[in-house]
């Protein structure tokens, strides 16, 4: 719908009949400001699907998106009605993204509850999805291990350890993870070995 001062409102069709407005014409200043806000809405709900066609994102996550371009109280509407039609959902996102990052950058649940958190994400939901997804932290620590020890083997025993364990620490494995893991590659036999001909 264009209006005379040039301005185009995006109105969805429903919006237009509750107004039970005729076919263009003059429109009521209180009609306008109805229209305004359902093209505001519209406009922003279209945003929103596009940041979601994306990557899944968490509530806070989607909410700051759209405070930036929009009224926070129209963003807030927005977001609500997109939780419940199931299109943002905290517990899901959680989950999706502790599957997704153990699977691609190999992290360890310390990392992940971090990353979580800072999304916006409930303690409780962090948790529940770290419990979830089920990886078994120490053989995830192994794995990652594994694929990283060819950068550690012209070096000295000790300074391998050190770097891998360090590496492991800084993806949020648990120190006993780490500990299982030197194991899993060999790195704690080497260090032990070299420890005891000292």
């Amino acid at each position: 719908m264009r209006l005379d001062d040039g301005r185009t409102l995006a109105v969805p069709e429903d919006a237009w009949r509750q107004l039970n407005l005729p076919a263009p014409g003059e429109v009521e200043p209180e009609a306008l400001r109805t229209l305004e806000h359902a093209s505001a809405r519209y406009r922003l709900r279209r945003r929103a699907l596009a940041l979601l066609a994306v990557r899944p994102r968490s509530t806070r996550e989607l909410l700051e998106r759209l405070a930036r371009v929009a009224d926070a109280g129209l963003a807030s509407q927005v977001v609500s009605e997109l939780e419940r039609r199931g299109l943002v959902d905290d517990r899901r996102f959680a989950l999706e993204w502790v599957r997704s990052r153990q699977a691609s950058r190999g992290l360890g649940a310390a990392r992940l509850r971090y990353e979580l958190l800072r999304k916006g994400v409930t303690r409780e939901l962090a948790e529940e999805a770290l419990r979830e997804a089920g990886a078994e932290e120490e053989a995830l620590a192994a794995e990652v291990a594994r694929r990283r020890l060819s950068r550690y083997a012209r070096q000295p025993p000790e300074v391998a350890v050190r770097r891998m364990a360090g590496y492991l620490a800084r993806r949020g494995f648990s120190p006993a993870a780490v500990s299982r893991a030197l194991e899993a590659v060999g790195l704690r036999g080497k260090l032990a070995g070299k420890e005891a001909t000292r």
